[in-house]
């Protein structure tokens, strides 16, 4: 008992000294968005196999977006989790518009989404496995993303095992469709919709909503670091629209901060249903610290 009491103290600790630095760190990000400077035209490549994040740059706050992540999170009423995300997108093929209007691409990706209990015996709680096929198109200032994704979500055989349950697989075949906006050059808003054509189990509800933005300051030491301040916000039918929001406030550093390979830091606040599909009835509040590798 003592054990217990002692380690909701000590997340008690945790929690406080997080929001702290998240409150400041957003501060940061403010104070700094004055000094971003106008970007400078990035040269794009036409044909076969260009940078998959040309046209579309990944959602920061988005938890799905296919990444490669190691994150361990601090939920509320819950013991420690440690995720891993391990995914990545590939282009295919690019061409331009014609009269110069803009460019369109085809990529393909997939990822997977496995988590664990940290603190005791490590089991594989649940994994979901992702497959996109995302069809980019980008023109001046807006940026688009049409994309057919697939979603297969299981259970741990760890915590099959402990809690006694069925394995029953949920999955999804769906369409997603999401418009993005540099409104500044530290600015960027976006939003979009999803239906989900084909499910399992058959009586879940099919739509959803999205939306965000993202603050980056510019870049500094010696253009080898930016900071970030990153919000999404997801609306499902399947769970009566509760909303579904993650913050993540970080600092990526590499040769090039804002365009190309480095790694991001991270504090993150996560609040409403989980993200998992075989726990997307559970509502969950939690703090997370993490990295992100940026490999293109």
């Amino acid at each position: 008992m003592s054990s217990v009491t002692s380690y909701l103290r000590g997340f008690s600790i945790v929690q406080a000294t997080m929001k702290k630095a998240f409150v400041l760190g957003g501060l940061l990000i403010i104070s700094l968005l004055g000094s971003a400077g106008a970007d400078e035209p990035v040269p794009l490549q036409l044909g076969a196999a260009p940078k998959s994040d040309g046209l579309f740059a990944p959602l920061l706050a988005d938890p799905r977006e296919l990444q490669f992540t190691l994150r361990v999170a601090f939920p509320e009423q819950a013991m420690t989790t440690a995720e891993v995300a391990i995914g990545h997108y590939y282009g295919i093929y690019r061409w331009a518009i014609p009269n110069g209007l803009g460019y369109t691409q085809v990529n393909i990706g997939g990822g997977i989404f496995p988590r664990f209990n940290f603190p005791n015996n490590r089991d594989l709680q649940v994994i979901d496995f992702y497959g996109n096929i995302p069809f980019d198109i980008r023109v001046d200032k807006w940026s688009g993303r049409f994309m057919f994704y697939h979603v297969s979500s299981h259970l741990g055989d760890d915590y099959i095992r402990v809690n006694n349950q069925i394995a029953e697989k949920n999955s999804w075949n769906s369409i997603r469709s999401i418009v993005s906006y540099d409104a500044a050059p530290s600015l960027r808003l976006y939003g979009g919709h999803t239906l989900n054509l084909l499910v399992h189990p058959s009586d879940q509800k099919h739509q959803a909503f999205q939306s965000g933005f993202e603050l980056r300051s510019n870049v500094f030491d010696k253009s080898r670091a930016q900071a970030y301040w990153a919000n999404d916000f997801q609306w499902w039918e399947r769970t009566n629209w509760k909303t579904m929001f993650n913050s993540q406030l970080g600092i990526k550093s590499g040769p090039e901060a804002k365009y190309g390979r480095g790694i991001s830091y991270f504090l993150e606040f996560t609040k409403g249903p989980e993200y998992y599909g075989q726990f997307f009835t559970h509502n969950e509040t939690r703090l997370g610290v993490g990295a992100k590798f940026d490999i293109d």
